[in-house]
């Protein structure tokens, strides 16, 4: 099963190989978009609203990205693969 900082670590291997950074909000678009129907089902298991799960799996996706040692901010919101870390395919 595939987890938020492995959908995120895959996507900005794959957007970042020219040397770009990646917005902040366009990897959780990637990650909502393989995720939601989990979500969903959880936001309705634990009879939460879905905006408010999705804040909050917002400030989880950057809380993992910010103590995980692979993935580094480059400011204004935006961040990287920390070199030797790159997912090739």
């Amino acid at each position: 099963m595939k987890t938020m900082l492995s959908i995120a670590l895959e996507y900005i291997s794959e957007k970042s190989k020219d040397g770009k950074n990646i917005k902040f909000n366009d990897i959780f678009k990637e990650i909502k978009a393989n995720l939601n129907d989990k979500w969903v089902a959880e936001a309705e298991n634990k009879n939460l609203d879905f905006k408010d799960l999705e804040t909050n799996k917002k400030g989880e996706l950057y809380r993992l990205l910010t103590v995980d040692s692979r993935f580094v901010h480059k400011g204004n919101n935006e961040w990287t693969i920390r070199n030797g870390f790159e997912i090739n395919k």
